[in-house]
């Protein structure tokens, strides 16, 4: 055992968990600690180590035996209120514990200035349902002793049952730094900070927990998925080590486990764990759709499709789980199934727009573009005043890589809408992807002339100057969009990326991608960004590193692909290199013909 496991049991003898007054806090039942007899002046904040070995796992501890009177010191107001505490302490301890609050009353009559009485009566109502009452004794504790931590503690688990929650935090936080080893204040304050949203200062009392018990298993595993939801995924991957040994059948844990591998690039493993996590909760729908991400990921498409339909057999009218069953029966060629689903999608809230947009999505991205664009048109003639219907056929025509066909649709939505904002959007890409774009530029500055205060038009134009060949146009549009919303992360990493793209003014544009990072750490197209300027200044491990999260982040992104096989081929790892650009090409964005080139290049 430890050097802090050991000083951590004599800290639990000292002072166990709360009361049931607030299971909703996952508290056990345990008595308060009496730190002395009622009649001493002061509790002392802490105790001495006691020699005992701490469970593997946190089932509620027992009640720890109670310290004998100081009678040597002369320091009780008299022997009888000596008499009563110790008859109430017998009783609390035999579970008779309305005899023994009554026989704590009388002691308190006749030694009110007792710290312990008021902290053991306020622990006693606690456990009996009375959160207001124990509230007040606690707070009566703190008049005469502002630093009891006991009392403190007390305050915080009452304030919270009360339906005072916003208030509880603050003194469960000073509990905390008075005495750091209360394992169960430490919980305590943890849980209410986690009902509050208050995740930094939840995982502060977790990670207190682990360092005055290295061996609780449940405190390890919620540092871990603190860590993971922070994106500390190494960090998590230990701490889950941890918890793993302490409690290994705890629930939850395969899953988290599984997640963390994911994100750091361990597929296999992340699919075992899922499975066996699923073995046990087969009803976990969010992680089976996770499962079936992955294996679409990995290409794995029947795999893939037999869960998304025990997903959809589940939510029978869930849209999004009918979108991707229907998505992975094409890809296996079963287009018969993927045409029922498509049918049955369409007939849910035939007037919305919504379910026809996602099948259109999945024909266009299968190959049936004339099909997406033809059940687009169908639903714009059915509903000929509602100006989604030129918008999502424009959409559905530019998707199936007919510009001149999106074009015309986003001219009727205009001639609809004129004095809408998003027809003309819609317009202005649609000339971008008829490659119009020097109209397409005049359309984007007429937004921005009326909507002067929106950074995102300021963006889309950059975007269209850039494609246009204007690069210098595009940075300024961007600084433009920055001088409106300056921390904004898209306008951060589109200028950060125009730069580094171009090898301009490369250390400017790795702190704005950093800037944007810092706002959104998880976001795959900003990853990309800043594992390209990596790439632009030559640190090709860097590159290597951020890119391969990268391609995970954005599901295999093509342009992400070109730049991590850019960075293989300079590595001179001409086989995973072409490995990227094949898959980059099979995508078919529109850099398909330079990549092509690339993958030329290394035959």
């Amino acid at each position: 055992m430890s050097a802090r496991s050991r000083f951590a049991v004599g800290a639990r003898a000292a002072g166990r968990g709360l009361a049931c007054a607030w299971l909703a806090l996952g508290l056990a039942s345990a008595a308060v600690p009496a730190s002395a007899a009622p009649a001493k002046t002061k509790a002392p904040a802490k105790t001495a180590p006691a020699k005992s070995t701490p469970a593997k796992t946190t089932p509620a501890p027992a009640t720890p035996a109670t310290a004998g009177p100081d009678t040597l010191a002369g320091r009780y107001a008299s022997e009888e209120a000596m008499r009563i505490y110790l008859d109430a302490r017998l009783l609390e301890q035999s579970g008779k514990l309305s005899d023994a609050l009554g026989q704590y009353y009388r002691a308190l009559s006749l030694d009110p200035r007792s710290v312990d009485l008021l902290v053991h009566i306020s622990q006693l109502c606690a456990q009996l349902g009375d959160p207001g009452r124990s509230l007040e004794f606690a707070e009566r504790a703190l008049a005469r002793d502002p630093d009891d931590w006991r009392a403190l503690w007390l305050q915080g688990a009452a304030r919270f049952s009360s339906g005072h929650a916003s208030e509880a935090l603050a003194p469960l936080e000073r509990a905390c730094e008075i005495d750091s080893t209360q394992v169960e204040v430490l919980r305590t304050t943890a849980r209410v900070a986690e009902s509050l949203g208050r995740t930094t200062e939840a995982e502060q009392a977790w990670r207190r927990l682990v360092w005055a018990d290295d061996d609780d298993g449940e405190a390890w595993f919620q540092v871990a998925a603190a860590q993971a939801r922070r994106g500390d995924f190494k960090g998590a991957e230990f701490s889950l080590g941890h918890a793993v040994e302490l409690n290994p059948t705890r629930p939850g844990l395969m899953f988290l486990q599984g997640w963390v591998k994911e994100n750091l690039g361990d597929d296999a493993g992340a699919i075992e764990l899922y499975q066996h996590h699923l073995d046990v909760h087969t009803d976990d729908l969010g992680t089976r759709r996770r499962l079936v991400g992955l294996y679409a990921r990995l290409g794995r498409f029947n795999e893939a499709y037999e869960q998304a339909k025990r997903v959809g057999a589940a939510v029978p009218d869930d849209p999004d789980a009918m979108q991707v069953e229907a998505d992975l029966a094409m890809k296996l060629k079963k287009n018969a199934e993927a045409d029922r689903v498509i049918t049955e999608l369409r007939a849910m809230n035939p007037g919305e727009p919504d379910n026809t947009a996602r099948a259109v999505a999945v024909l266009a991205r299968n190959g049936r573009g004339r099909d997406a664009g033809r059940i687009a048109d169908e639903w714009m003639v059915a509903h000929p005043s509602n100006d989604a219907g030129p918008l999502l056929a424009t959409r559905a025509w530019a998707a199936a890589g007919f510009p001149d066909s999106a074009l015309a649709r986003a001219r009727r939505g205009v001639a609809l809408s004129p004095d809408s904002t998003e027809p003309r959007r819609m317009l202005a890409r649609a000339l971008q992807g008829a490659g119009r774009y020097a109209e397409a530029e005049r359309e984007w500055l007429a937004l921005r002339a009326a909507t002067p205060e929106e950074p995102g038009v300021s963006l889309e134009l950059g975007g269209c100057r850039e494609r246009a060949g204007n690069i210098d146009g595009a940075v300024s549009a961007g600084r433009d969009a920055l001088k409106i919303a300056p921390d904004w992360p898209p306008a951060l990493n589109f200028v950060g990326y125009v730069l580094a793209d171009h090898a301009r003014e490369l250390p400017e544009a790795r702190k704005l991608i950093e800037r944007a990072l810092e706002k959104d750490p998880e976001n795959g197209a900003y990853i990309d960004s800043y594992g390209w300027v990596l790439y632009r200044q030559g640190d090709l491990a860097g590159a290597r590193e951020h890119l391969e999260r990268a391609v995970k982040l954005t599901d295999g992104d093509p342009v992400v692909r070109e730049h991590l096989g850019d960075v293989y081929r300079d590595l001179k790892l001409p086989d995973l290199a072409r490995e990227q650009y094949k898959l980059s090409v099979a995508s078919d964005g529109e850099n398909a013909k330079r990549v092509g080139d690339k993958l030329k290049a290394l035959r």
